[in-house]
């Protein structure tokens, strides 16, 4: 009984450790007056887990200014949004909102993976 309680443990962890931060959903953040940071994602996309972390930094850095929104491509809201945008081959990827999500940005991957670049964007685009 030890061992799988251990083993549900560490996989319990390593599940947890996949999952994006995520305060409010993609709903509540179009109706705040906040700009919102929206991650789009697949558990099984390349860059996932390194993409999820420089999300999670950024939400702990950002958090203050910017709401942050995690959105699994699986999951039924996810399957909507997808319709609308074709969003699917380019996972995971961001897109940041302002003005109740009248204007919007695209981050590249290469931007999210360089928290420099990140947080520029960041900056620039809540101004």
């Amino acid at each position: 009984m030890k061992k799988v309680l251990t083993v549900l443990f560490v996989l319990s962890m390593l599940f947890a450790g996949k999952q994006a931060v995520n305060a409010i959903s993609y709903d509540e953040a179009l109706n705040d007056s906040k700009p919102f940071v929206l991650l789009i994602y697949a558990p099984w996309a390349d860059n996932v887990d390194t993409v999820m972390q420089s999300f999670n930094s950024m939400q702990q850095k950002y958090g203050s200014s910017y709401n942050f929104v995690s959105m699994n491509i699986a999951t039924e809201e996810a399957k909507s949004f997808n319709k609308k945008y074709h969003i699917y081959p380019n996972l995971p990827y961001i897109l940041l909102y302002k003005d109740k999500g009248k204007i919007s940005r695209y981050l590249q991957q290469s931007c999210i993976l360089d928290s420099a670049c990140f947080a520029e964007k960041l900056d620039f685009f809540n101004n």
